[in-house]
């Protein structure tokens, strides 16, 4: 695996970006975390990011006031697809609208249940889209 590998993970419970982000940098991966869309953006624009995964339901932070929580994730999604079209995307949240879920699939982002998904099968797909394997899960 590259050492170029940078993940950005975005969300509000740092909890569980913080175990997210162990395990991934066990497997050789560096992490970034944001816990909002503020910090996301800027992290992206520090960063060299290879994949980002995201909460869809996360504040919008102080550069998008406007922006509500339960939607937050989705307007980073937007924003990501139309500045950093080439950075992959995983959604991992607890979002259950599958008009909401379909609208995500359409626009090439991979969509896992947060607290259904098994943190191992999360990080696998995590890898395997950051490495460039195109499967679909």
């Amino acid at each position: 695996m590259s050492q170029h590998n940078i993940v950005l993970l975005v969300d509000d419970e740092p909890w569980f970006s913080e175990a997210l982000a162990m395990t991934l940098e066990s497997r050789g991966f560096q992490c970034v975390t944001a816990t909002d869309m503020s910090a996301a953006v800027k992290a992206l624009s520090d960063h060299p990011v290879t994949i980002l995964v995201t909460d869809i339901m996360i504040p919008s932070g102080p550069a998008f006031p406007k922006i509500d929580a339960t939607e937050a994730g989705f307007h980073l999604i937007e924003f990501v697809q139309r500045n950093w079209p080439r950075i992959p995307i995983l959604c991992l949240s607890v979002i259950g609208d599958g008009t909401k879920i379909a609208s995500l699939t359409k626009k090439g982002v991979q969509y896992l249940r947060k607290g259904e998904t098994p943190l191992s099968t999360a990080v696998e797909i995590i890898s395997a889209v950051a490495n460039g394997r195109k499967r679909r899960f």
